[in-house]
């Protein structure tokens, strides 16, 4: 065997394992400065896809609880507005108790009647300026679909009369009931003649009312406008006792748009939020009639049915915001686990990197060792063959 052969061995011997530790020595060095196992797709190709794809679903749990706060403030906004809504109810109710007295003069029912016009403005207004990043929250943008729902007669004020039992008996709202207010009022006859009863209806719709009928027979049945109303048997004795009965009309279904929010992670997860009609339209008081104590009755049955309404729509909103707050809640711990899940796939090990980095210096060190003895031995071995030569 020549020098040169017994040198390249020597040098290959030396050399090979050298360059391994020095390529394993970088890798180290890379991983330990940049705090990533996968800076280049060739350490681990699946590893980098599994890391994209938890890194990529973990951020989008964390916008989705970002825009599931976004929601809950916007529904924090629309609850406010109800909640003045809700006290210029209350007003407005106290005004109507107020106006159902007889003693009032004209000038003191149209002080009353001004301030309750400004409370309903007011609640338009409330409904109105009720906003989030632009978007309109009580004014039926988001209101949803409307399911349908029967007319409604309640007896709200009734006599009993002398005849036995009530003045006004079961009433009964057909499907094509108005809304508004039924009044019965007794009128004894004269002389021998029989009491009768006078029934007016007041539209909700228009504020207006009329005369239904003017002398109605005790134990007759009448209908006003869909509602249909049995007398009791009030007699000349029963004079100036009154009945008075609330409508509320009956709603077909309606579809509706409610406000979609991306919940989660993925395609599809979204949450709908349902904000209500705040007008005072929607609730059924954009006419408040004070000008007398027979109106101003009837008045009560409407603001109260909105206060109970408005009530009802404050109530879906808290139970709204505490489900977007546990949306909310579920979406950060998803994104903390999946996060930890991406992180035990991507980053470095930092102890084992600094423990392997040690290791390989080490193997270094006794690599270069091994090659300077190469060197020295493959001196010995060209001076032996030159001597020989």
């Amino acid at each position: 065997m020549s020098s040169l052969s017994i040198s390249n061995a020597l040098a290959n011997a030396a050399l090979t394992p050298l360059e391994s530790f020095s390529r394993s020595f970088l890798k180290n060095v890379d991983e330990a400065s940049s705090g990533s196992k996968l800076k280049s797709a060739a350490n681990d190709p699946s590893g980098l896809a599994i890391y994209n794809a938890l890194s990529a679903q973990a951020s989008g749990f964390t916008t989705a609880a970002q825009n599931v706060r976004t929601a809950s403030d916007a529904v924090a906004v629309a609850d406010g507005a109800l909640a003045q809504t809700q006290t210029g109810l209350q007003a407005l109710n106290s005004l109507a108790v107020q106006a159902s007295n007889d003693l009032l003069s004209p000038a003191d029912r149209a002080d009353l009647q001004s301030v309750a016009n400004q409370l309903v403005q007011q609640i338009n207004t409330n409904a109105q300026n009720a906003s989030f990043n632009g978007q309109a929250l009580l004014t039926a943008k988001f209101s949803g679909t409307t399911p349908a729902q029967a007319p409604v007669a309640t007896t709200t004020t009734n006599a009993t009369v002398a005849g036995g039992g009530d003045l006004v008996k079961a009433p009964a709202a057909a499907a094509n009931a108005q809304a508004g207010a039924i009044t019965v009022s007794v009128n004894a006859g004269s002389g021998s003649n029989p009491a009768t009863a006078q029934i007016t209806f007041t539209s909700t719709a228009s504020g207006q009312t009329t005369t239904v009928a003017a002398s109605a027979a005790a134990g007759s049945t009448v209908t006003v406008n869909g509602t249909q109303i049995t007398l009791g048997n009030f007699t000349n004795a029963d004079n100036g006792a009154q009945a008075t009965v609330q409508v509320q009309a009956g709603t077909s279904y309606a579809a509706g748009q409610t406000a979609s929010v991306q919940s989660g992670a993925s395609e599809g997860a979204t949450s709908a939020v349902k904000l209500p009609n705040g007008t005072a339209a929607a609730n059924f008081i954009s006419n408040i009639d004070l000008s007398s104590s027979a109106s101003a009755e009837e008045s009560q049955g409407q603001i109260q049915a909105a206060i109970a309404s408005v009530s009802s729509a404050r109530a879906q909103l808290g139970a709204q915001s505490q489900a977007l707050a546990n949306t909310a809640t579920t979406d950060n711990t998803a994104a903390l686990n999946t996060t930890a899940a991406a992180s035990s796939i991507g980053d470095a090990d930092l102890g084992s990197v600094s423990t392997e980095l040690a290791l390989l210096r080490t193997q270094e060190q006794i690599s270069l060792t091994t090659l300077q003895n190469a060197n020295t031995a493959l001196g010995y071995l060209n001076r032996f063959f030159n001597v020989a030569a």
